[in-house]
């Protein structure tokens, strides 16, 4: 089944299968130690989130350094692919809606993030624009069951920046996906970026990325000038 227009961006499967990305969910605050870091802590009442544009959505080898930042920082994530959608998913039916996963890196422009909080406005500025959201190889749940625990880590430039484990996230995408299903319509192809441990830190044009998670293909990429 044809997800969606191939004008979106078309996921790359472990299975062949033609996939297209419809919006992307990203979860804030949803490692402990990377909430801290923020100056922040987890919500544990409910879970917080932004959108980024589908067209967000790159997949390397090259990724380009974002206009108007000094300040790019790497965020490396676990990201759910929705197969089916739906409102007020149960738990059950938010496991089912599941359709695979991949490796994740969100790129946030950190300064345009801190300008939009100081001023109380939203975050778009700082997280929806060209090559905001790279994306790994999609192995499907029916290849890799339900990911709940596993490492995470990412390289850059060959030196450890971020590791920690899927345990380690304040709720799990089953919660996830079935929280977002209370607040609109899910659809085919949504993405639900779930959260990036600590560590997360500047990176240049130039710098190489190696992003990996237990079971799943690992994603490499470099990042160019624009």
């Amino acid at each position: 089944m044809q997800w969606n227009s191939p004008t979106h961006p078309a996921l790359i499967t472990t299975t062949g299968e033609t996939r297209f990305v419809n919006r992307v969910f990203c979860i804030a605050k949803n490692y402990e130690e990377h909430a801290r870091e923020m100056g922040a802590e987890v919500d544990r009442e409910t879970p917080f989130h932004f959108q980024k544009s589908f067209d967000s959505v790159v997949f390397g080898p090259e990724v380009r350094y974002p206009r108007q930042t000094s300040n790019l920082h790497h965020e490396v994530e676990l990201v759910a692919v929705l197969g089916s959608g739906g409102d007020n998913l149960s738990l059950a039916e938010a496991e089912a809606a599941i359709y695979g996963y991949a490796v994740g890196i969100d790129f946030p422009r950190r300064d345009r993030q801190a300008e939009a909080k100081d001023k109380g406005r939203p975050w778009e500025i700082g997280k929806s624009f060209d090559d905001a959201a790279v994306l790994g190889v999609v192995t499907p749940k029916s290849v890799i069951g339900l990911l709940t625990e596993g490492a995470i880590t990412l390289e850059v430039n060959s030196t450890l920046r971020q590791q920690g484990n899927l345990s380690q996230m304040a709720y799990q995408t089953v919660e996830l996906v079935a929280f977002l299903s209370r607040l609109q319509t899910l659809k085919p192809g949504d993405l639900v970026y779930t959260g990036t441990p600590a560590g997360v830190a500047a990176v240049s044009a130039g710098d190489a990325f190696r992003a990996e998670i237990a079971g799943l293909e690992p994603l490499q990429f470099s990042l160019v000038s624009a």
